[in-house]
């Protein structure tokens, strides 16, 4: 059996030729729906008003509710803040990418993000978005 570097310096039939290889990284066009919309845009807001800092994951909470939280369920924020900051880097540099303003991954990132925010706000409103 050939080694992985001669199988690649070779050539194989299997590659995709160039010009699909270019194409498989760009976005996926598609439309996002409605609900999603609605949360990216008070996001959007949010993040453009300086409300929220993508950096600052306790800009995110709303303190009032935040501080009346019993230790379990701060620790339980305070896990989810950090996972729920990456995700709105995700969003806010694919939103800013030409490329990515109609990308269907946009609207699988903010499904993401909100899946991931809900899981608290079931039991308590922490969040300002």
């Amino acid at each position: 059996m050939p080694d992985f570097a001669s199988t690649i310096a070779q050539g194989s039939g299997n590659l995709l030729p160039e010009k699909k290889q270019k194409h498989a990284g760009k976005p996926v066009k598609g439309k996002i729906e409605q609900e999603h919309k609605h949360f990216l845009a008070t996001l959007t807001q949010l993040l453009d008003s300086g409300d929220i800092d993508p950096y600052n994951p306790t800009s995110f909470l709303k303190r009032e509710v935040y501080d009346t939280l019993d230790e379990k369920w701060q620790d339980t924020v305070d896990v989810s803040l950090h996972n729920i900051a990456d995700q709105i880097r995700m969003i806010q540099e694919t939103r800013l990418s030409a490329k990515g303003e109609n990308a269907i991954q946009l609207q699988t990132m903010v499904e993401h993000l909100w899946q991931m925010k809900q899981q608290i706000e079931e039991h308590h409103d922490a969040f300002k978005f």
